[in-house]
């Protein structure tokens, strides 16, 4: 028997809570309720409501790209460096629709049955800048611990390369006062891990590494 999927398990918590007494819900949890009525709706396995446009909308929308995702096996993408036409409308759609979401979700806007959904798509993230700071951290700390030693820009390995050019690149925004505190800490508890000093002479030097990578 296969393992159920982050969707089915979703559904399985708001089957549970649609049993519950509206009187005993939170404002969220019935906003909830309507996004995953209105979805069950739309798959034939519940009986149709009417949730507002907005709440269809969004169903939709959802739908599309999970349907994308699904074809494609990934994101929809959107680089500019490529001409026009060599990225449908759709797509382009879509991409704009994502961004719309996560302007929502750190607006708190998102009920969390809509942030949940969501989830459920592969690749799909609130904050994908702040995920791939974390895929690289996780993969500097364990590279450190493997070779007792940090990854040098000179390395005829590429891999490594590229997380001591991550490494430079996190000094120069520590010198520049541009990185977090949190991100400070973090890195300051991992293993051969060195600021370096902050002189102009260093930095431009560094950035002409990384500009050679």
């Amino acid at each position: 028997m296969s393992e159920p999927t982050r969707l089915e398990l979703l559904h399985a918590d708001y089957a549970q809570l649609e049993l519950r007494s509206r009187a005993t819900l939170t404002a969220d949890q019935a906003r909830s309720l309507i996004f995953y009525n209105a979805q069950r709706a739309s798959e034939g396995a519940a009986a149709a409501t009417n949730p507002g446009r907005d709440v269809i909308a969004w169903i939709r929308n959802t739908e599309a790209l999970s349907t994308f995702v699904a074809r494609e096996s990934r994101m929809p993408r959107e680089n500019r460096r490529l001409p026009n036409s060599a990225i449908s409308a759709d797509e382009k759609s879509l991409v704009n629709r994502v961004r719309n979401q996560r302007r929502a979700f750190t607006a708190g806007r998102l009920c969390t049955y809509q942030v949940r959904r969501l989830q459920c798509i592969p690749g799909f993230s609130f904050k994908p800048l702040d995920d791939a700071w974390h895929t690289s951290y996780t993969a500097y700390v364990q590279f450190t611990r493997t070779h007792r030693d940090a990854p040098k820009l000179r390395s005829a390995d590429p891999a490594e390369r590229a997380l001591a050019g991550w490494a430079a690149k996190n000094r120069m925004a520590y010198h520049d006062g541009r990185l977090t505190p949190a991100r400070t800490a973090l890195l300051n508890d991992v293993e051969f891990w060195s600021w370096g000093a902050p002189t102009s002479r260093r930095v431009t030097k560094t950035r002409r590494e990384l500009d050679h990578q």
